[in-house]
């Protein structure tokens, strides 16, 4: 806080545990399970070696974080593309359509049923009642009963519509270039998005791999759908 007694965002609480950057926290060495930090604003280095030598861990390399960044979104874009997971996407959007659908057709029936309810009453309130309006009125109030219960007992239903052409749109989205992911604006929400799919991302040093490292994903792919 300065002498004007306004607070410097960067020590905000709201802002004292964001993310530096798009995968912070969730890059593991190979050998010793600790963690990849930034070891000088550009690279990722195993922050035990770096810090207590080898005789902790010999892991001694180092990758551009950007590269690790790139190679990380190619990788969970290549499995979020894969044939299996698009079928399970298309079909659980379809499950998703017909239960709106259901929605929508027993809260058309509801009006109806109330509308023949409130012919009935007016009716009867006119000198026409006849004995069979009984059987109705009761059949109503039952069909009534269990259509508004149906309607309590769903979940909302989803509120977007995608065009005939799903897989392509699917295949469009994910496939965008993961330089979005990067944008400040949008920063916070994807790291939180991205730490559902991926609980940690393994460093394998290998100098015939590329940049020197194999890179191992864990977590729930699916998670997105």
């Amino acid at each position: 806080m300065n002498s004007a007694g306004i607070q410097d965002p960067r020590t905000r609480p709201e802002n004292a545990q964001r993310p530096s950057y798009l995968f912070s926290g969730l890059i593991k060495c190979d050998c010793r399970g600790r963690s990849y930090t930034v070891i000088n604003k550009t690279r990722y280095g195993c922050v035990v070696a770096q810090n207590k030598g080898n005789a902790i861990c010999t892991n001694r390399s180092t990758i551009e974080r950007e590269v690790v960044e790139d190679r990380v979104l190619t990788g969970l874009r290549d499995s979020l593309v894969h044939p299996e997971l698009i079928a399970t996407f298309v079909e659980e959007y379809r499950r998703a359509l017909n239960a709106d659908a259901a929605q929508e057709k027993a809260t058309r029936d509801v009006v109806q049923v109330e509308r023949k309810i409130t012919g009935i009453l007016a009716a009867i309130e006119a000198g026409k009642y006849q004995p069979r309006m009984k059987g109705r009125m009761a059949e109503l109030e039952a069909g009534k009963f269990l259509l508004t219960d149906f309607l309590s007992q769903s979940p909302e239903p989803p509120a977007f519509r995608l065009p005939p052409s799903l897989t392509d749109l699917y295949q469009f989205k994910i496939r965008k270039p993961s330089s979005a992911l990067r944008n400040p604006a949008i920063k916070i929400e994807a790291t939180e998005a991205l730490c559902g799919l991926v609980s940690e991302i393994g460093m394998i040093p290998n100098e015939h791999a590329p940049n020197g490292h194999h890179i191992e994903l864990a977590g729930h792919l699916a998670g997105i759908l």
